[in-house]
C-alpha cells in the first residue's frame, strides 16, 4: 500500500520574519560599529591633544625659566619687565588669567606666548621680535613657533564645546611668597617674588560636560 505523505514548504510569512529579524540583526551590528568608532576616534583625538599639551607645558617651562635673564633691572617686574595681556591684548591685573604672556628678552625685544584656537604659540623664538612696549606680537609678521596643537577637529566634531572647552588654554602671573625652582633647596633669600602658571582644559577621558584641568607652574627666578 502506497501511503501519501503531505509535504510544507517555508510560508511567505516564515520569510519576512525571518528577513525582518536580519535586517534588525544587521542595523544592530552596524549601529555598535558606527559607536565603537566614534567612541575611538574621540578617545584617539583626546589623547593626541593631551599629549601635544603635556609635551608643549613641558617646553614652555624650560621657556619661562628663562625670562629675565640678561635684563639690566629685574627689580621691575609686572606691568615694565613682563606683562599679561587679555585676547584683544589689553593689560590685565596680576594674577588674571588672559591669552599672551609678554616679556622683555632685551631692552629693545621681546617674546611672547599665545593661547590661540589651534594651540600655543612662542612669539620670538631666538632673537624675540622688536618691541617698545608690551604689547602683543604682530601675528602676521612675527615669526612664532606652534608649542601645543588643538586639532580642529576637537571643536568641528563636537567633542570640544561651550561646557567643557578642550583645548582652552590661559596664562597668567602670580605674586610668590618666595618660590623657587623645582628641584631648589626652599627658603634660599634671593627667592623670586613671581610664578607663571598655564592651564589647559584637558581631554583625560572625560565626559563631553566636564574636562580635566592639568596646570603648569613656572617659578620666574630671575625676577626677585
Amino acid at each position: 500500500m502506497i501511503h501519501s505523505r503531505s509535504q510544507r514548504g517555508i510560508s511567505l510569512i516564515e520569510i519576512l520574519i525571518a528577513l525582518a529579524l536580519s535586517i534588525l540583526i544587521i542595523l544592530a551590528m552596524l549601529r555598535a560599529f558606527v559607536t565603537t568608532g566614534a567612541v575611538t576616534s574621540e578617545s584617539s583625538a583626546g589623547a593626541k591633544a593631551d599629549s601635544s599639551m603635556m609635551l608643549g607645558f613641558i617646553a614652555a617651562d624650560r621657556i619661562l625659566q628663562g625670562m629675565g635673564f640678561g635684563l639690566s633691572n629685574t627689580s621691575a617686574g609686572y606691568g615694565t619687565n613682563f606683562q599679561v595681556l587679555d585676547k584683544d591684548g589689553s593689560p590685565v591685573a596680576i594674577g588674571t588669567a588672559g591669552k599672551y604672556l609678554v616679556w622683555k628678552s632685551s631692552d629693545t625685544l621681546c617674546q611672547a606666548l599665545y593661547s590661540h584656537a589651534n594651540g600655543l604659540y612662542l612669539y620670538g623664538k631666538s632673537a624675540g621680535y622688536a618691541c617698545t612696549s608690551l604689547a602683543k606680537p604682530a601675528d602676521a609678521t612675527t615669526p612664532k613657533e606652534l608649542l601645543i596643537a588643538i586639532d580642529e577637529a576637537l571643536r568641528s566634531s563636537g567633542i570640544s564645546n561651550n561646557s567643557n572647552n578642550i583645548g582652552n588654554i590661559d596664562l597668567k602671573v602670580e605674586s610668590a611668597a618666595g618660590c623657587v625652582p623645582f628641584g631648589a633647596k626652599n627658603g634660599l633669600a634671593d627667592s623670586a617674588k613671581y610664578q607663571a602658571v598655564l592651564t589647559a582644559q584637558a581631554y583625560a577621558a572625560s565626559s563631553a560636560s566636564a574636562a580635566k584641568t592639568i596646570s603648569n607652574v613656572t617659578c620666574l627666578f630671575n625676577f626677585k
